[in-house]
């Protein structure tokens, strides 16, 4: 029989490094062909890695909260004759656990500081026993969520592949169970079955729900999940890899605003999800950093500049988990609708975990929206290594002198940019976004989004 070695994955192209989240399978156990084997925790993603192979797990080399380098081992398999994959689930990928829709200003797609941190499961885990409790049945955050709420995992119905309890689930039922009694839980969660739309990005977590703090008179110290010391390690790094310099705009949105005031229900009705401002900007940003293609750039380790050719817009998300940038690859070749229904496919399937590692890779530049909370002005951390990042904020109406020297009543946005001062100075910052002001401030009463 042959052994198999288990290695640390590379899941991102800047990733060097992953921690162990939790071993899904313990020595001596078996394991099916693409059967999830173990969490694996980076500043990018936090995902299941499926076994290779079928056969039992005989060792495992990297205890849970260990970090090693790419390409380590971390667990040896058994191979005890070929085996079958888990069928995947007849509902589809990212039909289940119908998270809320990501396209309001509505959508909010970052908080001033792009993390890149994702939250996702990279393969089914089989369910083979026949209750929400049998382990192979409730994800590991699951299972402690349901402890710390003193939740009957027999009561929960899993949204998750082969009905696995997801950490949305217990969420979830948390909160039904909750609204009807006694609260003892805050934690926001993750409807499975509501239509209305949200924002991509809610508000950061530690990794874990939070409940109502009891004064106690003394400080609380709060450890860190390994998600959010990943995202503080990013936002550490990305701020010492780059000279951050920002520069700001203001953008009349009055002709896309009324626009949307009069076709926004019809949209929605036809597609099931909101059209909002972010679509606008981002195809706006697309035609920009084809005008100052130093803005679709990296420095590279050699001290040279990368002009990258295409063009892969990344959207700041964010989950009770943390944050994490799902990349639409080429956005500049999709219109305005084809861009709001790829945003919020990705954010959709992000909130269910059904994102794959190639989708929150590769981004050349990123769009946030901050803007959602009612943020008027944002600056926002570059994701490295993009050359820069563009946060949006809030769309709101204030007197503004307008041609004759008239006050007039205008949707008026403030647009950020943060960028890498080492491949580009201010003359470029400013063209760059005076591009985007102008590419937003072109559209007429009559907008064609196809």
């Amino acid at each position: 029989m042959a052994i198999t070695q288990v290695t640390m994955p590379q899941l991102g192209e800047t990733v060097a490094e992953g921690t162990i989240g939790s071993w899904l399978k313990h020595e001596g156990e078996t394991i099916r062909r693409d059967e999830s084997l173990v969490e694996i925790i980076t500043d990018k993603i936090t995902t299941e890695l499926p076994s290779p192979v079928g056969g039992k797990v005989m060792k495992i080399l990297v205890q849970p909260d260990q970090t090693v380098k790419v390409g380590t081992p971390i667990a040896e398999i058994e191979v005890v004759g070929p085996t079958p994959s888990p069928s995947p689930s007849a509902d589809g990928e990212g039909s289940r656990g119908g998270a809320p829709s990501a396209m309001e200003q509505g959508t909010q797609v970052g908080n001033g500081s792009a993390a890149t941190s994702a939250t996702m499961t990279g393969a089914a885990a089989a369910s083979t026993g026949n209750g929400a409790a049998g382990g192979e049945r409730v994800s590991p955050l699951a299972r402690k969520l349901a402890d710390q709420y003193h939740v009957d995992l027999g009561q929960i119905s899993g949204t998750g592949e082969g009905g696995r309890v997801r950490k949305e689930d217990i969420l979830a039922f948390v909160q039904q169970r909750d609204a009807g009694g006694t609260a003892t839980a805050t934690a926001p969660a993750t409807s499975t079955t509501s239509t209305t739309t949200t924002s991509i990005l809610t508000t950061p977590g530690t990794g874990q729900p939070q409940g109502a703090a009891t004064p106690t008179g003394e400080d609380q110290f709060i450890t860190p999940t390994a998600v959010r010391r990943a995202i503080a390690e990013h936002m550490v790094r990305s701020k010492a890899t780059s000279p951050h310099a920002t520069t700001v705009v203001e953008v009349d949105m009055t002709n896309i605003a009324h626009w949307l005031e009069h076709n926004k229900a019809t949209f929605k009705q036809q597609h099931g999800y909101s059209l909002t401002y972010v679509p606008f900007v981002t195809k706006a940003v697309c035609a920009a950093l084809r005008e100052i293609p130093t803005m679709n750039a990296s420095w590279t380790a050699d001290n040279r500049i990368q002009i990258r050719q295409h063009i892969n817009m990344g959207f700041a998300v964010s989950t009770d988990n943390g944050l994490f940038v799902p990349v639409l690859k080429d956005a500049d070749q999709k219109s305005v609708a084809e861009i709001a229904a790829a945003v919020n496919d990705l954010a959709t399937r992000a909130r269910v975990n059904r994102l794959k590692p190639d989708e929150i890779q590769g981004s050349t530049f990123v769009v946030n929206n901050p803007g959602v909370f009612g943020t008027i002005f944002s600056i926002p951390i570059i994701n490295q290594p993009n050359a820069g990042i563009l946060s949006m904020d809030a769309v709101v109406k204030r007197p503004v002198v307008v041609e004759g020297d008239a006050i007039a009543i205008r949707s008026m946005m403030y647009i950020c940019l943060s960028f890498d001062h080492r491949i580009n100075d201010g003359l470029e910052a400013a063209r760059f976004l005076q591009a985007i002001r102008r590419h937003l401030e072109a559209y007429g009463g009559e907008i064609n989004i196809h």
